[in-house]
């Protein structure tokens, strides 16, 4: 079975804390089909689900911001009709040309990028 960024992390956290996926399904107030689709992609988290899954696990920071990128990544699409102009003109621009960018020219903006976040 193939499972998404998101549902990598979601099992591991299940498995740290010796819980099944039913346990963590009823623990987050979902069915267990639907969080196991969740986790293999099949079914789009909603926020209220990783909000749930944060408060019910006591997540901390470092440990958040792994679940947000997870779900991130394992999203297959991004709505950037509420962007600014500019931010969509950029957001699409940097799409077009992603495959161009070389190895360092990605580090550089990864860490323009985390640079951000810390000032956030």
């Amino acid at each position: 079975m193939t499972y998404t960024a998101l549902g990598k992390f979601l099992r591991k956290l299940r498995v740290d804390r010796d819980e099944r996926l039913y346990d963590m399904a009823e623990n987050v107030g979902v069915s267990s089909a639907f969080l196991s689709g969740v986790e293999n992609g099949h079914k789009k988290a909603f926020a209220s689900l990783i909000n749930n899954i944060v408060d019910r696990y006591n997540l901390d920071r470092e440990q958040e911001q792994e679940l947000k990128d997870a779900l991130s990544i394992s999203e297959e699409s991004l709505d950037i009709s509420k962007f600014s102009p500019e931010k969509q003109e950029a957001t699409l621009m940097f799409a077009r040309k992603f495959d161009d960018l070389t190895d360092k020219q990605i580090a550089q903006i990864q860490k323009i990028l985390k640079e951000g976040e810390r000032h956030n």
